[in-house]
């Protein structure tokens, strides 16, 4: 699979869907406790063209606290009019920019995962490709900081109902792939979906 092709899918799938939103759906609450949907659109312009400098910077001002550093960021970067913001969303289209030692992989996980944080809560829907749910998987389950996906999942089989795809070992989480790979990465809202012997132990995780 073609990681960038897949993220500039995801990008152009996104835009489509935020540019039907009307004020109160950009200022609907997010699965991102301390955002807006503005501001996780805020946060994947900002991660597109991440640059060293600002970056460092960034992380001085927070004290060195990497998500109180996105969080910042995204809260600023969301900060501006939705139809500006929008246009800023769609020049990251084509671009090729990851953070400091993140491989395309991470930027794949980082954009589907926030995608779920903005439709969930919005009632839109998308069939992500196959594909690109077995890469993020394969990634997120193997996450440590800063999301912790790896300890959440510790001593538990990931089993997925639409997919011929697994991780992990000990009692059984079944659902959609999609609500798997959000509740790995710590989301709450998509527990819903999921079933097995391991799900009480894994809600008790996130």
């Amino acid at each position: 699979m073609d990681t960038w092709q897949a993220i500039d899918e995801e990008r152009l799938a996104l835009a489509d869907d935020l540019a039907a939103f009307d004020d109160s759906q950009w200022d609907a609450q997010s699965l991102c406790r301390e955002w807006k949907i503005r501001h996780v659109v805020g946060h994947l312009v900002g991660g597109a063209d991440v640059k060293a400098g600002p970056f460092l910077a960034g992380m001085l001002r927070s004290g060195m606290n990497f998500n109180r550093c996105m969080a910042r960021e995204g809260l600023a970067l969301g900060a501006v009019p939705p139809d500006e913001l929008l246009e800023q969303f769609r020049n990251t289209v084509g671009m090729r920019r990851t953070p400091p030692g993140a491989k395309p992989e991470v930027m794949l996980t980082d954009l589907v995962c926030h995608c779920g944080d903005i439709r969930r809560p919005t009632g839109i829907t998308r069939r992500v490709p196959e594909a690109t749910l077995l890469s993020v998987a394969d990634t997120v389950k193997g996450v440590g900081f800063p999301i912790w996906a790896k300890k959440r999942i510790a001593g538990l089989r990931m089993s997925p109902t639409d997919s011929d795809w697994s991780a992990g070992d000990g009692p059984p989480v079944e659902g959609p792939l999609a609500s798997l790979i959000l509740v790995m990465a710590g989301r709450k809202a998509p527990l819903e979906d999921l079933w097995g012997e391991g799900a009480q132990i894994l809600q008790a995780r996130v």
